[in-house]
């Protein structure tokens, strides 16, 4: 990555998440202008078709199996069926909870 790449992600704000498409979930690093939520970033109509994530890894389901890592990925948008900030000390994984939140 050259210095102009790494001076415009020093200037984004950094969301770790986990985004589900139909058959794979992706763990990641996704960059969004400071100050904007993920949520809006996600529904701004102005944005690529695509969304870059960075530091992926990518996994088969519905067995979780990791089929491939990148340090740069891109995924259009459309076949996003439902993404989330990664919580750290959280399962993160849909109908499960953590231990912090077990009974």
């Amino acid at each position: 990555m050259d210095v102009t790449s790494k001076a415009m992600l020093a200037r984004r704000h950094r969301f770790e998440v986990i985004i589900y498409t139909q058959t794979h979930k992706i763990v990641g690093v996704v960059h969004t202008m400071p100050a904007c939520r993920l949520v809006d970033f996600m529904n701004s109509k102005a944005a690529d078709l695509f969304i870059v994530v960075t530091d992926a890894e990518v996994y088969k389901l519905p067995d979780d199996q990791l089929i491939q890592t990148a340090d740069y990925f891109a995924i259009n948008k459309d076949a996003i069926m439902m993404v989330f900030p990664k919580v750290p000390g959280a399962s993160n994984e849909p109908g499960e909870q953590s231990q912090d939140t077990q009974a």
